[in-house]
């Protein structure tokens, strides 16, 4: 009998997952077809998010930097893309205008604001969205300022294109959680999990932190612009406020957490049940949604205190030592 600790175990374990995960991603991708508009367009929010709460992983959960204000990549990607889109490039080179001009932007002030630990770097990271709003209103010639940028309109009619936007975010959602899956596989992941572990532990072994550190923010903007970029051609207006909403970051923070930390199908599990959750409060319960979901919230975070991959992995470890006890 095969040991569910012994490495053919966890090589089983591992190919029976990745099996769930491609099943998972191919029923989605073909649910278009059986879906109607509204739930069309809650599950596009779920891959938005998914995909966010991915790009989040790399730098809190891998790294362990606290970046509270990683939804101002977000709004870069939004406004690269629709920037790009206004001056007549097609949407796949606006998306890739938006993955590129977020890395870059991470890639430059990653250098000093990444010297900073602790809830200094929190707090920057915080500022660094509040100073990106009040730039894209300075430069309103290029960003439409405060009035904010309409996008050009497809010309696609409204059912296909939605489809459309539909499977681009998937296609995010599912990208983003196998780069981080390679990542946790290679000597660059390791890296980051040393920073997270001990940095100073980590400089001493050979690690250049500055550089790992500024890498993986990078990574973890262009994955955060991906998203933002796809969002302004799918609802193809923005402005400053919605762009650069600091809740999109507050909610991705929130996923993350209760899915698990470093993992690697936590973040996706953590935005399913977040935003499914948040859709059937607000469905039942009209006039207290936000006090039920609050609360809902609160019970999940004491049942599950370090994510819901960490506490299932723990009930099922419990149920086979009883059973093998038994």
């Amino acid at each position: 009998m095969i040991s569910p600790s012994s490495p053919s175990g966890a090589r089983r374990r591992a190919l029976l997952f990745w099996a769930f995960f491609a099943a998972g991603a191919v029923v989605l991708a073909l649910a278009p077809l059986a879906l109607n508009n509204y739930w069309l367009r809650v599950l596009t929010t779920v891959f938005m998010y998914a995909t966010v709460t991915q790009g989040l992983n790399v730098i809190v959960g891998l790294t362990g930097y606290h970046a509270f204000g990683n939804a101002v990549f977000f709004g870069f990607g939004a406004y690269a893309s629709g920037v790009a889109m206004t001056l007549g490039a097609p949407f796949p080179v606006a998306l890739v205008a938006a993955v590129a001009f977020s890395a870059l932007v991470a890639g430059i002030i990653g250098w000093p604001i990444l010297r900073l630990r602790g809830h200094y770097f929190a707090i920057a990271t915080v500022a660094l969205n509040l100073a990106a709003i009040q730039l894209v209103i300075q430069v309103g010639g290029v960003t439409g300022g405060a009035e904010g940028l309409p996008l050009p309109l497809s010309d696609l009619p409204p059912g296909p294109l939605y489809r459309a936007i539909y499977l681009v975010m998937l296609a995010g959602m599912v990208v983003s959680t196998l780069l981080v899956a390679f990542i946790l596989t290679r000597p660059f992941g390791y890296a980051l999990r040393a920073i997270r572990d001990g940095e100073r532990a980590a400089g001493v072994m050979g690690i250049d932190t500055t550089a790992t550190k500024v890498a993986a923010w990078a990574i973890s903007a262009g994955i955060t612009g991906f998203a933002g970029g796809v969002w302004a051609y799918w609802i193809t207006f923005i402005e400053p406020a919605s762009a650069f909403d600091p809740a999109i970051g507050v909610k991705a923070y929130m996923m993350l957490i209760l899915g698990g930390m470093g993992t690697v199908i936590g973040p996706v599990l953590g935005a399913f049940v977040l935003e499914l959750l948040s859709t059937l409060v607000w469905g039942g319960f009209l006039q207290a949604h936000q006090i039920v979901f609050g609360v809902l919230i609160v019970v999940i975070c004491l049942v599950a205190p370090n994510g819901m991959l960490v506490a299932g992995r723990s009930l099922i470890q419990r149920w086979r030592s009883r059973h093998g006890a038994a």
